[in-house]
């Protein structure tokens, strides 16, 4: 799975509406695939079962929350699957992965909880990753050469 898978489901969804097409993730720099990437490696993992909890749309935000860069349910379902996971019904509109999150939660329900905390994030809590920070940075500086608003 890559961007082969990428390429496939992309050419089959194109002569259908599908709404939020994942090539929209070619319209992203190459600072910001890699921001992207980088999250979706650090903090997804691969799973037997489906994350019914958290679709592309879901996931999208859990990476705005902590790199505070905007990216489209669209760019976010092209960059899962050049991350290597499929969706389980590519033809809905927010796709739905088996996976888990890669940190270990230690909230006994995710879903009952008062205030949002992040259950995909790239790093343990409490932790920094200055790799990644670096990453980010480098984004939110092509954006702003770009003169993007952040």
């Amino acid at each position: 799975m890559s961007k082969e898978d990428y390429e496939r489901i992309c050419s089959e969804l194109d002569d259908t509406r599908q709404r939020d097409h994942p090539r929209a993730y070619d319209t992203l720099s190459l600072a910001e695939k890699n921001a992207l990437s980088y999250w979706i490696e650090h903090a997804v993992q691969a799973s037997t079962k489906v994350d019914e909890g958290y679709s592309s749309y879901g996931l999208k935000h859990e990476y705005e929350r902590e790199t505070k860069l905007y990216v489209s349910n669209a760019q976010f379902k092209g960059a899962m699957l050049v991350a290597g996971y499929l969706p389980t019904k590519k033809s809905e509109q927010s796709w739905h992965f088996l996976i888990q999150p890669a940190h270990a939660d230690n909230h006994s329900s995710r879903h009952n909880q008062k205030v949002h905390e992040p259950i995909y994030y790239s790093v343990p809590q409490g932790e920094l990753d200055p790799q990644f920070d670096a990453i980010i940075q480098t984004a939110f500086a092509l954006r702003k050469a770009n003169g993007v608003i952040l």
